[in-house]
């Protein structure tokens, strides 16, 4: 049997129908001996099938939540942006007159206001260039579009520039609707307590006398009044000492107030 073995060992195959019981084995299959549980598979899954479907649900709301945000703030935008709807900042931000310190010194002109009539502005005309007359005629001048001019003086200092209009903080919208005739025009804050104007003009005016005329597009009553140059919120600019004697103010309702204090000096 040894002897056996070890021939076909060497040659490899059995001669002519004789097998032997060592080539004779049969191959057993691995799951005969590993049996696989289908339950266990099964279950596991399920379970994967369970994540993946709470995932999505998850997903679903999370992103629902989501689009129902953006929509409403964008008909709530919308809608203040409309004016149907106040916002929640309704109160400007500003900036407290005694914390701010600036070389400007033109303040804004109001937020969306129109021209004033003519008749609803006072303004006394000062000749600070030494023009006989120039006071008058310019007056004149003014007085035929509806201005109500309360009178004609002469300015107490020279005047080198063209023009200055001198106004108080609730003279704001009247001195920049009275601006608006004149090409080149400076306007000065004082403390004057009213709506009253002071329209001083000076040597470059005296030299070519002149006001826009009617028909300018910068006087059309239908465009909302704006600054010429780089300005601030008319209560952060420091005003100046008003005229010892203002001009008379027909509109008032009552009694003028006070003057300032005789120690206050004319803007020259």
């Amino acid at each position: 049997m040894a002897y056996g073995a070890r021939l076909e060992s060497v040659l490899g195959a059995s001669p002519q129908g004789f097998e032997s019981p060592i080539l004779r084995q049969e191959s057993v299959p691995m799951s005969r001996w590993m049996p696989v549980n289908h339950a266990q598979s099964g279950g596991d899954a399920t379970r994967r099938k369970a994540v993946r479907r709470h995932r999505r649900e998850r997903q679903f709301v999370v992103f629902g939540i989501a689009m129902i945000a953006l929509v409403t703030v964008a008909f709530a935008s919308f809608a203040i942006y409309r004016g149907d709807v106040e916002g929640p900042f309704d109160r400007a931000f500003t900036t407290p007159a005694g914390e701010f310190e600036s070389d400007i010194t033109l303040a804004c002109a109001p937020s969306r206001a129109m021209p004033l009539p003519p008749g609803e502005v006072v303004v006394r005309v000062n000749n600070g260039a030494g023009i006989s007359g120039l006071a008058g005629s310019t007056g004149e001048t003014l007085e035929g579009r509806g201005f109500l001019v309360v009178g004609a003086t002469n300015w107490t200092q020279d005047f080198s520039g063209s023009v200055r209009i001198l106004y108080g903080q609730e003279g704001l919208q009247h001195a920049y609707t009275l601006a608006a005739h004149f090409d080149d025009v400076e306007l000065v804050l004082d403390n004057r307590p009213d709506i009253t104007l002071d329209l001083v003009l000076g040597q470059q005016f005296g030299e070519e006398p002149q006001v826009r005329p009617l028909d300018a597009p910068e006087l059309d009553p239908t465009i909302a009044l704006s600054s010429r140059g780089e300005c601030l919120p008319v209560n952060v600019i420091t005003a100046r000492p008003a005229p010892r004697t203002l001009p008379e103010n027909p509109l008032a309702e009552a009694s003028p107030s006070p003057s300032p204090s005789a120690e206050a000096s004319p803007e020259g």
